[in-house]
């Protein structure tokens, strides 16, 4: 009689779990919503530029200590995925985007090529061009309480902690 009992109460469950996961497809607007609600949902889930601005703080150390470790190729890529991030924020922020591209052209590609010289001392000056450019893009955002070093104290990359 018990075994029955605890059948039927796992075939219930089971039951309003189909029913409630089908009521959840109705109110889906990935799958039910028109073409302009599915638009309009994307363009909230959009994130804003804090989470992008983490990643490219953590990219700005681990480009400071590739260069000072004397791993050119390393800083290259952390040069290039900074610009990728500034893209992605003009892109995803159209309110930003006229500051992404100020930041932008005072700076690439002539931080690639400064770079790509492998010469501490030539990366150093633009290394404090950049760090100069993102106090300007800060300022210019509102948002000049963040501030960012000059020399970034550790780099938060394995590739560089393990030498």
């Amino acid at each position: 009689m018990r075994r029955i009992g605890v059948l039927w109460v796992l075939a219930s469950v089971l039951s309003a779990g189909v029913l409630l996961a089908g009521s959840a497809d109705l109110n889906d607007w990935r799958k039910q919503g028109s073409e302009q609600e599915k638009l309009e949902a994307l363009v909230r889930l959009v994130p804003g530029t804090s989470h992008w601005m983490i990643e490219m703080g953590e990219r700005y150390k681990n480009l400071y200590w590739a260069a000072k470790l004397q791993k050119w190729d390393f800083a290259a890529y952390q040069a290039e995925e900074i610009e990728a991030l500034i893209n992605t924020v003009a892109l995803a922020r159209p309110n930003r985007a006229a500051s992404a591209e100020q930041f932008r052209q005072s700076l690439f590609p002539w931080l690639h090529e400064q770079v790509g010289s492998g010469d501490w001392e030539t990366f150093q000056a633009a290394f404090r061009k950049l760090n100069s450019e993102c106090m300007a893009c800060h300022i210019r955002e509102e948002h000049a309480f963040v501030t960012i070093p000059l020399e970034p104290a550790t780099a938060s990359s394995p590739v560089l902690n393990l030498q």
